[in-house]
């Protein structure tokens, strides 16, 4: 939504509110661009990821399925397509998850014309609470069954051992949980910091 468009909205439907809380027009002005710029950043940055992981889970899901079926039309080769079934759902279950993140978190930013500011912005707070605290959970699970599968299906070949295997696929696990948090802290929990302290000058 654009500022102008913000301003109308605010003040055609929170008049009565503004005048219990006796925010002055400029004082109301200051907060709405500083919550629209801080929204607008997040969303564009929130549209950039989702193309961009939709496009690459897209790929990841053909190149899957186009291994699979590589394998069951190789002649004599039944026990490699059995082997690969597991380890193509698993990863297939991974891309569709990171994609569907993605949209989640793009609509938790998306402003609601049908409720006040104040709610609005409670109800992304704690929106992005939710699915931040349910997307670690998510992934410290889904991240070590992924990179078992991925090194099961494409790294095959070498002879490792399971001990090998889980101690990698742990050690991925906990770099990517790290650089996740990483990107968030950077790319997210800033704005969210803005967004509290607007949130609190409205209250």
């Amino acid at each position: 939504m654009e500022l102008d468009e913000f301003k109308i909205f605010w003040s055609n439907i929170q008049q009565k509110e503004i005048e219990k809380q006796k925010l002055t027009a400029e004082t109301l002005d200051t907060i709405i661009m500083k919550i629209t710029n801080t929204l607008t950043e997040i969303q564009q940055r929130n549209a950039f990821w989702s193309k961009l992981g939709a496009g690459a889970c897209g790929a990841l899901i053909v190149v899957l399925l186009a291994n699979l079926a590589m394998a069951y039309f190789i002649p004599h080769h039944s026990q490699i397509f059995g082997k690969s079934i597991m380890s193509v759902i698993i990863m297939v279950i991974f891309a569709l998850t990171t994609v569907w993140f993605h949209k989640w978190l793009e609509r938790i930013f998306i402003v609601n014309t049908n409720k006040s500011l104040k709610e609005v912005l409670t109800k992304m707070l704690a929106d992005f609470k939710r699915f931040y605290l349910l997307y670690n959970i998510v992934y410290l699970f889904l991240f070590p069954a992924y990179y078992y599968a991925f090194i099961k299906l494409f790294l095959n070949r070498w002879i490792l051992s399971p001990d090998t295997i889980l101690l990698v696929c742990g050690g991925l696990t906990i770099i990517s949980l790290m650089i996740n948090h990483w990107y968030y802290k950077i790319k997210y929990f800033k704005k969210i910091k803005i967004l509290k302290e607007d949130l609190n000058e409205l209250s």
